[in-house]
């Protein structure tokens, strides 16, 4: 069967995501109904048991495997691997937020169709208690052992009952320095930049704790406060005095700054990273890690509950995380996956933006900081929707 590349049908809430990177590799994914279809051009089988190197098999491997993940987060190339060693055809339907997916998930009520997904860490106890995730079988799972130890063993999730980690990461922000020519070396020259240079021209991400962080993480507030005095705070200066000055909220920021779209963006480091690699001219753009403190957050592989193609997903989550597979991965999304010896291995092979990826243990542990879901999250929510009323009227 031929291979069509680049050619995509998709509505225009996906086609916002989508990034010019996707076509640079070759992929073969199109994205159909707001996801991403690997054509089934590989060796046409269904029902396949893995070979060596393969989840071991409670049965045989189904036919198609069904993703609810992220944007650009794993290399197609490695969906059309996956495909060719084991059978399935991969579909992908993205989310710009934990909240939109956890919600799609309750509304479905076990009947989303959705085989896997990728909560970050702090939403991982509120899918629990929901009876969101299957309880994972780890000896399923023998690439488990490749995850170094410093990344297993969550609390949010002690034992890896539910989840492993997938990869992780953190905020800062990227501008483009023709635009914007005070340098921006903490969260409150970013909102001095986006109310002055880069005003009506400034991407925020579409998350309601990374929006609300960088004023918390600018005014040195405990950035996961219930304090009501702190909230309303927030919501006076993001609402009232920043909101009218973005342009939008995206979550997938990178190719769209470096296409011109935007001046200054809040970003996650390898979509930030992404950008960068797409264009001609990455001396016109600066990177920055957030300042004085930002997130640490870990995205996990989780089994969604009544998954249709359950052993699909453990043929496939044991697949991602071979360390052959995981450095592939890596080089395509940017985020380190927690993989014994990667950095070392990276490090060797001269991975472009090396230093994107791999935070020093010193700067994690002075910068960064963990996420909570707490009794705060829905007046975040709110405050989220007010900002974006604001800055559309």
């Amino acid at each position: 069967m031929a291979e069509e590349y680049g050619r995509v049908l998709v509505n225009q809430r996906t086609a916002n995501r989508l990034t010019r990177r996707a076509f640079l590799t070759g992929s073969t994914v199109a994205a159909v109904s707001g996801g991403f279809l690997l054509s089934a051009c590989g060796n046409g089988s269904t029902g396949a048991t893995p070979s060596a190197g393969g989840a071991s098999s409670s049965g045989a491997i189904e036919g198609s495997l069904n993703m609810y993940n992220w944007a650009e987060y794993d290399d197609p190339k490695l969906y059309k691997q996956f495909q060719s060693q084991f059978g399935p055809t991969v579909k992908v339907d993205v989310y710009a937020s934990n909240e939109e997916m956890i919600a799609k998930l309750v509304a479905a009520n076990g009947t989303s169709g959705f085989d896997t997904v990728c909560p970050t860490g702090p939403n991982v106890p509120q899918m629990i208690q929901n009876g969101l995730l299957e309880e994972l079988d780890l000896s399923r799972i023998p690439n488990f052992s490749s995850l170094d130890t410093v990344y297993t063993n969550q609390s949010f999730d002690p034992g890896n009952k539910y989840t492993i980690c997938k990869d992780w990461g953190s905020t800062g922000w990227i501008y483009d320095k023709r635009v914007v020519t005070t340098p921006i070396k903490t969260w409150s020259d970013f909102f001095k930049a986006a109310e002055g240079q880069a005003s009506r021209n400034v991407s925020v991400l579409d998350a309601a704790v990374d929006f609300m962080g960088m004023y918390f993480w600018a005014n040195g507030i405990d950035w996961n406060t219930t304090n009501t005095a702190d909230l309303d705070a927030a919501q006076s200066y993001l609402v009232d005095t920043l909101a009218p000055h973005i342009k939008n909220f995206d979550s997938y920021p990178g190719i769209q700054l470096t296409k011109g779209n935007y001046a200054l963006s809040q970003v996650w480091n390898g979509d930030a990273r992404q950008g960068l690699l797409s264009v001609s001219n990455p001396e016109d753009y600066v990177w920055g890690l957030g300042y004085p403190k930002t997130e640490l957050w870990m995205d996990n592989w989780a089994i969604v509950k009544n998954a249709p193609d359950i052993n699909a997903a453990y043929a496939w989550i044991n697949f991602i995380m071979d360390p052959t597979n995981s450095f592939t991965d890596v080089n395509f999304h940017g985020y380190n996956t927690g993989i014994k010896g990667l950095e070392a291995k990276a490090k060797a092979a001269k991975m472009q933006y090396f230093d994107m990826i791999f935070f020093p243990p010193s700067l994690v542990s002075s910068t960064m900081v963990n996420g909570i879901v707490n009794e705060a999250q829905q007046q975040q929510v709110d405050i989220l929707e007010k900002a974006k009323a604001k800055a559309s009227a």
